[in-house]
């Protein structure tokens, strides 16, 4: 495809990387997305794909690369709302100061055509030693352990921080939390493209309600469950309307 006024490349990169050529840098992408270290996650079919992949591009090092390639519906309501990347880009920051730990967006780049978008690539740098929740749920000495008590708290905190902040993350499933293995048991937010702004008390509700669901293979007690709501609840201001929200979203599952 050759790029004029009709089809554009939209590249965005943090401040500590300047004066990047557009072409160049999709080039780089291309070049990483076609022989990734580690494949994540893979959607694909005729009219959409959207991937998840360890790449390593200079000079960034080591990213975690989203790839969304849109289908019609989506092209056509591109103009008029922000992108899964441009929402991950825009939101970071904010989301960061007030306490909520996200991996940085280092690049975000957009294939348009005319005014729109039809490819979206944004990049967070890579956290090592970070399994995700779903993983470590998964082994059973970390399950007996009071390990898994800790770090269940620190995810309803980090929770109860972002809706706290105004927003809610949209699919907040054990796999999206990663935990640092480090003494802390540092809690970073991952897929954050279904972040939105919002205060009301229903989607944040059914957004902390979510984590309440554990995969298949691990299990929450109903004392578990009481507990880590009223620890949400605690640093929400124990909402009555909030609660009911959120015991009648897990009832139904």
């Amino acid at each position: 495809m050759k790029f004029n006024w009709l089809h554009k490349i939209v590249c965005l990169t943090r401040p500590d990387v300047r004066n990047q050529d557009p072409a160049d840098v999709l080039s780089r992408i291309e070049r990483a997305a076609a022989s990734p270290s580690e494949i994540i996650k893979e959607i694909t079919n005729r009219t959409e794909i959207k991937r998840t992949l360890r790449v390593n591009i200079a000079p960034w090092g080591d990213l975690c690369l989203h790839e969304y390639k849109w289908d019609l519906r989506r092209v056509i309501a591109s103009p008029f709302r922000l992108s899964r990347g441009e929402r991950t880009w825009k939101f970071h920051d904010d989301i960061a100061r007030k306490g909520v730990f996200l991996p940085e967006p280092v690049l975000l780049l957009e294939i348009k055509t005319f005014l729109f978008t039809t490819k979206t690539y944004v990049a967070t740098r890579w956290i090592d030693e970070a399994p995700s929740l779903a993983v470590l749920a998964s082994k059973e000495k970390f399950q007996e352990s009071v390990n898994l008590q800790s770090v269940l708290f620190k995810c309803a905190d980090a929770i109860a921080n972002l809706h706290n902040s105004g927003y809610i993350h949209g699919d907040l499933k054990w796999s999206n939390f990663l935990v640092a293995s480090n003494g802390d048991h540092t809690i970073a937010l991952i897929d954050l493209d279904s972040l939105r702004i919002t205060s009301s008390v229903r989607r944040q509700g059914r957004d902390f309600a979510r984590f309440l669901l554990p995969p298949k293979n691990c299990h929450l007690s109903p004392d578990m469950i009481d507990r880590l709501t009223e620890r949400y609840l605690g640093r929400r201001g124990h909402s009555r309307l909030l609660e009911k929200i959120i015991r009648v979203y897990v009832a139904k599952k």
